[in-house]
């Protein structure tokens, strides 16, 4: 739903993956320190606190496989934040039930950073199953994902009247997505007209994979065409693996813009000459038709080593 509420974007870089955070902010009386080494949010500031909803993204490199994780650091640089959405969870928090019925255990390394999140007030959104470009999903390997939100339910409530969930059916080698893309939708609960549809992805990897990159991400622009006769306020977030500028404006969909458009390098390889492993991987898409109101360029990204 259209308003006047923006979305000022920063990118930090944690080891082991690319951080993005951005706010979804009133327009009244912002303000946004020019000091690029803090990690917390309190420095911006608007006339009505209770309408700032603080959003960040980014890539957490295998969470459920790899044991060496600071969990609690993590959850403790994140707490600040409203919503909290991760690509590459690869194994399940907690015991549950896959769609087919069949049952699924709990993963240490996965529960150890949901319960230091949930420490944290968080509350969270995970998909129904994992996805991947894999015949075979429901493991607990690299080869596929699970969608995660977390978000403060005193500030947000999943919105389920609106647009969500899996973006296809078929989550195991789909034609059109390397992994399905998720949508969780977000009202606010100070205004309950703010709300808003954020579309978590993780596209191909591979300098080779332009051409799915841009099928996927059409694919994604499809899917807002068939699902936006209540909802105009779609943000498409993630680790898109997009190498550089010109692969950013071959693919990019007509009628999105990127808060990323000047291809600023987010893996944590950004020490790095251009072209030697750093790369603009993570990106914020919208539609400043509908969403311009919303989004507040003049943020623009920054990169924190």
């Amino acid at each position: 739903m259209k308003r006047n509420y923006l979305i000022g974007l920063i990118i930090i870089i944690l080891a082991g993956g690319g951080y993005a955070g951005y706010e979804i902010l009133s327009d009244n009386g912002i303000t946004i320190t020019t000091d690029l080494l803090t990690t917390t949010v309190d420095t911006i500031s608007t006339n009505d606190p209770t309408k700032s909803i603080s959003v960040c993204s980014f890539n957490i490199q295998f969470l459920g496989h790899f044991k060496k994780k600071d969990n609690e650091a993590l959850a403790d640089l994140l707490k600040d934040y409203d919503i909290v959405v991760i690509q590459e969870l690869v194994a399940p928090p907690y015991e549950g039930t896959y769609p087919d019925g069949e049952t699924y255990s709990s993963d240490d390394e996965a529960q150890a950073f949901f319960d230091a999140m949930i420490d944290q007030g968080f509350d969270y959104i995970l998909s129904e199953e994992d996805t991947g470009p894999v015949e075979d999903i429901h493991t607990k390997t690299s080869a596929t994902e699970w969608w995660v939100a977390f978000y403060k339910d005193e500030v947000v409530d999943y919105a389920t009247d609106l647009p969500n969930g899996f973006l296809a059916e078929d989550r195991s080698q789909n034609p059109n997505y390397d992994r399905v893309p998720y949508a969780f939708p977000f009202r606010a609960d100070a205004d309950t007209s703010i709300d808003f549809v954020l579309i978590s992805v993780h596209l191909a990897p591979g300098a080779s994979e332009m051409g799915r990159r841009e099928q996927e991400l059409d694919n994604i622009a499809s899917w807002i065409d068939d699902n936006d006769e209540n909802e105009k306020d779609f943000i498409i977030l993630g680790d898109m693996n997009i190498e550089d500028s010109i692969e950013l404006v071959a693919i990019i969909p007509e009628g999105y813009l990127s808060l990323n458009d000047e291809c600023v390098r987010t893996n944590t390889l950004i020490n790095d000459n251009p072209g030697q492993g750093a790369k603009p991987y993570d990106h914020v898409m919208y539609r400043p038709e509908y969403t311009s109101d919303e989004i507040h360029e003049v943020f623009d990204m920054k990169v924190l080593n």
